[in-house]
């Protein structure tokens, strides 16, 4: 793995221990049958599951829907893709180890150079956890995550440490607080990703594991409201806030607007911190 020593000095102080915060909206039953079945069989202890619902109402439906014992606490928050991460983010300690999972994750397969597709199930969740945050504090990234495309032809040994995607679907962050303001509901984890990379000068990603889910098909959740313009509209936006540091790629199979990250800046331009953060005007759409 190629590191670069972080700027930021405050993330060795962390705790000893994670959680693992989970936002749904009007998704109980992929919730209860898709992430919470797969973190049962990994054994993940259900005391560091917190789920996060939209309002009163869907807390109701969702302690009706969910099994009793399958998750340790269930906090009502704000409706919202972006308006729920940074209730998120300001519900937990600054320092605290965050695991971040969407509703609807079916498993992680690992990369296996021996497999017959190079792929398997992912041995223990609990270890990789623990693996993301201990890189984490040696470098000084705060930000972690995994590979986004669950296809072992094209995971590989190791992970990077420069400007990378972090999928949304599942990441770890060591809570910076409100720094880490996402301001767009559309490609939020695309601005996070940008955001700690500025702010650390590099993010973690393992490219030796990948989240099984199906991205923008699960009905309820973002699919209430997400439409292409949309979409399009948060790509561009990003592209306009952070112009040398993204690129814009309409070749997708997906049919969206998708950004691809690359620092353009040469060498002695690659300042990074709290200050460099307040160059760039976050997105709005």
């Amino acid at each position: 793995m190629t590191t670069r020593r972080s700027r930021n000095k405050g993330t060795r102080k962390i705790g000893s221990d994670y959680v693992v915060a989970i936002p749904s909206y009007k998704r109980a039953e992929t919730l209860r049958d898709k992430t919470l079945t797969v973190l049962a069989e990994y054994k993940i202890p259900a005391s560091k599951i917190y789920v996060f619902v939209a309002n009163k109402e869907q807390e109701e439906l969702y302690r009706s829907v969910l099994k009793p014992g399958s998750y340790g606490h269930m906090i009502v928050g704000v409706p919202g893709m972006a308006n729920i991460r940074n209730f998120i983010t300001g519900y937990f300690p600054v320092g605290k180890r965050i695991v971040n999972m969407d509703d609807d994750i079916k498993g992680f397969l690992e990369f296996s150079s021996s497999a017959r597709r190079h792929e398997i199930p992912l041995q223990s969740l609990d270890s990789l956890i623990k693996k993301g945050f201990s890189e984490s504090a040696k470098t000084g990234f705060r930000l972690w995550g995994i590979y986004p495309v669950a296809n072992g032809f094209f995971m590989k040994e190791g992970a990077t440490s420069d400007l990378k995607y972090i999928i949304g679907a599942f990441w770890g962050i060591t809570n910076p607080g409100p720094i880490l303001t996402v301001t767009i509901d559309d490609k939020e984890d695309y601005l996070r990703s940008l955001i700690m990379y500025v702010l650390d000068g590099g993010v973690l990603r393992f490219r030796t594991v990948a989240p099984k889910t199906a991205y923008y098909k699960e009905a309820g959740g973002m699919q209430e409201e997400r439409t292409k313009n949309r979409v399009t509209k948060s790509a561009e936006a990003l592209h306009a806030a952070f112009p040398n540091l993204t690129k814009l790629n309409a070749t997708k199979k997906s049919g969206y607007l998708e950004l691809r990250l690359r620092d353009g800046r040469e060498e002695d331009e690659k300042k990074f911190g709290p200050d460099i953060l307040k160059e760039y005007k976050m997105p709005k759409v």
